[in-house]
């Protein structure tokens, strides 16, 4: 995903916006822009277009920007009528791969949840640029609130991941092989790193690191009562690079070293059961611890 992330200590500068109708067959002319930005919001119907070499479909409640010395062309004529407001505006601009913190910031294409307050915004732009104004500028001060109003829509859709932990843990788990930091899980799900962490602590009780780490030492766990592999090779099967550093976070979690966690059941190997990669292997231990206690007791 890129991002467009727009300063706004001053207000941008309106050049032109409007309102399309598009009639059946319509195709979007190929246009370049120079320094200028073009924001389009899809009001009805449905507009194919290509940005920058990338196609998308401009619906309802889509918003597509096009950034500075960018080309954009239809690819194929409307299938029905449609509808979409565009403003052009010049501010200074930077483009990058994952929002920057205190600054408006526009992603490439996202949706609108709820249409009905951006389109007031839509309204008063079009109202202001297209009346005689005292001030020149009401229109750039117009243009600058749609902008604050629309980064703020783009914020809370990648902020929400209140209730969404669930799908971050089972992602995590999916991907507990590969070299995972808070910054590329963060960069999955389009989420600011400090705000994921903050909030997946608050909805799970330990930071996204902990719970990655606790997943890995499952799988160890699992290992260690299932098969005769040494600890060390155990320690790389389980993803951690450092034996030393697997063994002192085995031993805070679980109380005892991993020779000494296995040691302390019975080997009643269960080396047939399979493990979902994606699933919650700390169950898998459990069934295993309880049936080699039961068998310790016999």
């Amino acid at each position: 995903m890129q991002y467009l992330n727009i300063p706004l200590k001053t207000p941008v500068q309106h050049i032109r916006s409007g309102q399309f109708n598009a009639d059946l067959g319509w195709r979007h002319h190929r246009f370049t822009h120079r320094s200028d930005t073009e924001i389009l919001i899809g009001l009805a119907g449905r507009v194919d277009v290509n940005v920058a070499g990338t196609d998308y479909t401009l619906a309802a409640g889509d918003v597509l920007t096009v950034f500075p010395h960018e080309t954009i062309v239809g690819t194929r004529g409307t299938l029905i009528p449609s509808r979409f407001f565009w403003c052009h505006f010049i501010a200074p601009t930077q483009v990058s791969t994952r929002p920057m913190r205190q600054i408006a910031v526009l992603p490439r294409f996202f949706h609108l949840r709820d249409l009905a307050k951006v389109f007031i915004n839509i309204q008063q732009v079009l109202d202001v640029a297209h009346n005689e104004y005292y001030l020149a500028q009401a229109a750039d001060y117009q243009t600058t609130m749609l902008i604050i109003e629309l980064a703020n829509r783009a914020w809370a859709a990648r902020q929400n991941v209140t209730g969404d932990h669930t799908q971050i843990k089972e992602w995590i788990r999916t991907h507990m092989n590969e070299s995972l930091t808070v910054g590329a899980i963060a960069d999955h799900f389009n989420l600011n790193p400090d705000y994921m962490t903050r909030i997946f602590k608050r909805e799970t009780g330990m930071p996204v690191i902990e719970f990655l780490n606790s997943v890995r030492l499952d799988y160890a766990r699992y290992l260690l009562l299932t098969t005769t592999d040494t600890v060390h090779s155990i320690c790389h099967q389980s993803f951690f690079n450092d034996a030393k550093y697997f063994s002192r976070i085995f031993k805070k979690k679980f109380h005892l070293t991993p020779s000494a966690y296995r040691t302390a059941y019975t080997h009643t190997f269960v080396n047939n059961q399979q493990v979902d990669p994606g699933g919650d292997i700390n169950q898998y231990v459990a069934l295993i611890e309880k049936s080699q206690k039961e068998n310790s007791r016999h």
